[in-house]
């Protein structure tokens, strides 16, 4: 097999395990009438299930990012698929709610190395300048496992109940662990991206260690960034999006989910434009400040303005364009460090990253949801468009702040490529 036909086929098992990920990570939101109805769950609830995934997905970032480092991510992603096939068991024959957030919990052990393995195999297989391309078709995966969710899973469950549709999601995890072992390897015989004149190593203050990584205020803020688009996705499309479009447009969780899938769809489309466009560095800031702007106009209008339903699909639909806008945060990462601890620096800001995206937004919304029940438990399903709506004012107040954190951001890296 050929280095271009190896480096290919490594970074599309990488990216199918992501999609894999994040089909795991919202899957919640596809079954609330059963959770709720197996378990009883109110508002809060619900959002600690969901949560429970990000717990110690999040807690694994910089651990697993220094694994990916030493041990490269074939055997990392290998593992990673065999336990995530026992968790997708253990939570569908989940019989209490003790139980499927326990399973949530380990669930998050078991999906914490896919983002970072996906990232580590662009970074080492392709060429330093194709980065943010690449970055941008692994969140096209990505969006699409959050697409595929959002189609097929709600009547999956319906039909065939929470193990039903768990069980597709096993077979899933034990194929692409046999794909991770047979067709990744942990990097070409000469390193493309080290042969690159682009690479970070060609910045003098590129760092080459831990404690230089986590004194990096750019990896911070590009992180936090980074967490306010994603909220788009895992927070928004990965729990509420779908019970905001049930009352806002008065249609079933099922209807309300196939709507929400716009939001992925154009996520996929607009991931690898950015990407493409950002192959450029110079064109890196401009279209990270573009897509600040676009997410926290079109979710603004969304959340608090009365349009018709044409006009929410459009909103939708530009909303999920420029979510892919992380994946230029994540650019940036990259640039700050040495070829050595891009694994733990790419760990480090999706733990950031997640944080903010996955429990923190998840738990504000959720929170502030069980405060507007005066008459009794808030739930999902008949939470009025009104409580919904007051409870989003945090997701749309993250996406606002991208726009002043986005200038400071493109600021300060300015002087890491001084010719953006």
């Amino acid at each position: 097999m050929n280095t271009v036909v190896r480096s290919w086929s490594a970074w599309f098992v990488a990216s199918c395990c992501l999609l894999l990920q994040f089909a795991i990570q919202i899957q919640p939101s596809a079954m609330i009438p059963s959770l709720e109805a197996d378990f009883s769950l109110d508002a809060e609830a619900l959002g600690v299930l969901t949560s429970g995934y990000f717990v110690t997905y999040l807690i694994c970032q910089m651990p697993i990012g220094w694994l990916l480092d030493r041990h490269g991510p074939r055997l990392v992603l290998t593992l990673s698929m065999a336990v995530t096939f026992l968790g997708m068991l253990w939570f569908g024959l989940s019989e209490s709610f003790t139980s499927a957030t326990s399973a949530r919990v380990f669930l998050g052990v078991c999906g914490a190395p896919a983002f970072a393995a996906a990232a580590l195999v662009a970074v080492r297989w392709f060429p330093a300048r194709r980065f943010a391309l690449m970055l941008g078709l692994t969140e096209s995966f990505t969006l699409i496992g959050g697409l595929l969710v959002a189609l097929i899973l709600p009547p999956l469950d319906l039909r065939f109940g929470r193990f039903g549709s768990s069980s597709l999601l096993c077979i899933a995890a034990m194929i692409l662990g046999i794909l991770c072992w047979t067709f990744i390897r942990d990097r070409p015989e000469r390193s493309m991206a080290t042969s690159d004149s682009e690479h970070s190593n060609a910045w003098s203050g590129a760092a080459d260690s831990v404690s230089a990584t986590l004194s990096q205020p750019r990896l911070w803020i590009a992180a936090v960034h980074g967490g306010l688009f994603f909220t788009i996705v895992g927070a928004f499309g990965g729990l509420w999006g779908g019970p905001f479009l049930r009352a806002r447009l008065d249609v079933s969780f099922e209807e309300a989910n196939r709507v929400l899938s716009l939001l992925f769809l154009s996520g996929a489309i607009g991931a690898p434009i950015l990407g493409l466009i950002a192959t450029r560095i110079r064109w890196r800031g401009p279209i990270l400040i573009v897509a600040s702007l676009g997410c926290a106009l079109f979710s603004s209008l969304l959340v608090l303005a009365r349009l018709p339903e044409g006009a929410v699909l459009f909103l939708l639909f530009g909303l999920g364009f420029f979510t892919a806008g992380f994946a230029l945060d994540l650019a940036y990462v990259r640039d700050l460090v040495t070829e050595r601890m891009q694994g733990f620096a790419m760990g480090t800001a999706n733990l950031i990253l997640g944080i903010i995206a996955g429990p923190l937004m998840l738990m504000m919304i959720a929170e502030t949801l069980e405060g507007t029940g005066l008459d009794g438990a808030v739930t999902a399903s008949n939470a009025s468009f009104e409580q919904i709506r007051t409870s989003l004012i945090w997701f749309v107040g993250g996406l606002i702040l991208t726009v002043p954190l986005g200038l400071l951001l493109v600021r300060m890296m300015r002087r890491v490529h001084p010719e953006s």
